[in-house]
């Protein structure tokens, strides 16, 4: 079993708890009023929402994660976010899902 702590001190953008060859965790922080650029993953990847509002976007919907709410998406879908009214966290898992 492995603990995963996150960094109180990042305040902003990511904070990579783990990192490995088909699984990555990742708390992202993201101030009211900033984004992350339009992008893909070759993984499949599930955000969770565990603080604040984030829009989250891909080329065909919109959603407004709350604490709780999760998206999944296929690997190579294209996808943002941004926090326009709040400031938003997210944990981002990106993994190879066994077939």
């Amino acid at each position: 079993m492995k603990v995963l702590t996150p960094d109180t001190t990042v305040s902003e953008g990511p904070d990579r708890m783990l990192s490995e060859r088909h699984l990555s965790i990742v708390r992202l922080v993201l101030p009211k009023g900033k984004t992350i650029k339009r992008h893909r993953s070759l993984m499949t990847v599930t955000v969770v929402a565990i603080k604040g509002s984030i829009q989250f976007h891909t080329d065909d919907d919109v959603t407004t994660l709350v604490p709780g709410k999760a998206v999944v998406m296929q690997p190579g879908e294209f996808h943002w976010l941004e926090a326009p009214d709040e400031a938003g966290e997210v944990m981002v898992v990106h993994g190879v899902l066994a077939q």
